[in-house]
């Protein structure tokens, strides 16, 4: 990934903040964080009987019915479970698979009128902050976008920005975010951000910028030293299995949204050039047994036709061991092009198409994919 954060003025932080307009949904849902924190998203229709879908400004997330009060979790595992109430409301709990049974956020989820819809022309927006580099649009009280790092980016992020507050968030299935931060001026002051009810950030800041200009490079350099081997739990000889002219080894990991967002780029890549071979190789939370039930599942629910190897734990450190050759594992995901005579390109992080970037990061696979082919 590039370098600063975009945040995208797109999370609904209950932290003072009033709800923005209901324009497309026919409901909401409410995870409380803590006493005085929540995250607020759209859903589609709130009925018994019928799948749970929050609507991710971006994306649907479908919570599976799968018995009453019972609803699975889409790719990242988890569940959620809960009583309907006389009104036609739903309160309950989201359980993380990835933290174990242990973990709960409660919830809760209500039938609402839809609102008028908003008419304003959405307005472009840029901040550089401490925590990276932030860009979005705004429109009414709402805002959408998302937030780049060198390593990822925070996918979907939706919310408002009134009364002085720029409230943002997003569930994905496999993590709650919640950001929070005074607006003074041209500047974002006292922020605050929250992962589930697990972790809280110091302060962070930021101050607009007329256009994004993002500080990193997505590509870095291989370690030629090193033999083009994977040396994990399922270990692997890249170069002497290799029967096409091009390798594609993804590393990733089950638990990582961005790893979810770069496969099903790889997956329609597959289709476009079916002289190269894909390979991934996971890094995983949790025993060998959890892991590989967790590759497994991945791999059907995202109908993945290439192998998936366990390469070990969710480490970057053991994933430097396991695969060498790419001159360090920074994050996940990491992908390497190997072609047939050992070359090797790696690029590294991953602008998902929540991201202004994703056009650029489709035109890279591409275009690395027929330098090599051609």
């Amino acid at each position: 990934m590039r370098g600063l954060f975009f945040v995208a003025v797109a999370l609904l932080c209950l932290w003072g903040c009033g709800g923005g307009e209901k324009t497309g949904s026919s409901g909401e849902v409410l995870f409380r964080l803590s006493d005085s924190v929540s995250v607020r998203l759209k859903t589609g229709q709130i009925k018994k009987g019928r799948d749970l879908v929050i609507l991710n400004e971006g994306e649907d997330i479908v919570l599976t019915l799968v018995r009453e009060g019972i609803y699975s979790v889409p790719v990242f595992g988890g569940s959620v479970y809960g009583d309907w109430g006389g009104d036609g409301s739903f309160r309950g709990v989201w359980v993380d698979s990835l933290r174990g049974a242990g973990y709960r956020v409660p919830l809760e989820a209500h039938p609402t009128l839809l609102g008028q819809p908003c008419e304003d022309e959405k307005k472009p927006f840029v901040y550089e902050t401490s925590l990276g580099l932030l860009v979005g649009e705004e429109y009414c009280d709402s805002v959408r976008g998302t937030i780049l790092t060198p390593t990822g980016d925070y996918r979907y992020l939706t919310g408002t920005k009134g009364g002085g507050e720029l409230c943002l968030n997003t569930f994905d299935g496999a993590h709650l975010f919640c950001f929070k931060a005074r607006v003074k001026g041209d500047s974002l002051v006292g922020g605050a951000f929250f992962s589930g009810t697990h972790y809280v950030s110091d302060v962070w800041s930021g101050v607009r910028v007329s256009r994004p200009e993002v500080g990193w490079s997505s590509k870095q350099a291989p370690d030629l030293s090193s033999s083009v081997d994977v040396l994990g739990v399922d270990p692997f000889n890249l170069l002497d299995s290799l029967g096409q002219k091009l390798l594609v080894v993804d590393i990733l990991g089950t638990w990582c949204p961005n790893c979810y967002d770069e496969v099903r780029l790889l997956k329609s890549l597959e289709g476009l050039y079916p002289d190269v071979a894909f390979m991934s190789v996971a890094f995983e939370r949790g025993d060998s047994a959890s892991a590989y039930r967790r590759i497994s599942q991945f791999k059907n629910q995202l109908g993945i036709s290439w192998p998936i190897l366990y390469g070990g734990p969710a480490d970057k450190s053991h994933a430097d061991s396991v695969v060498s050759f790419l001159g360090g594992v920074k994050s996940f995901p990491t992908t390497a092009f190997i072609s047939s005579n050992g070359e090797v390109v790696v690029h590294t992080g991953f602008n998902g198409p929540a991201t202004p970037y994703y056009s650029e990061e489709v035109d890279f696979y591409k275009s690395t994919i027929e330098s090599f082919i051609e």
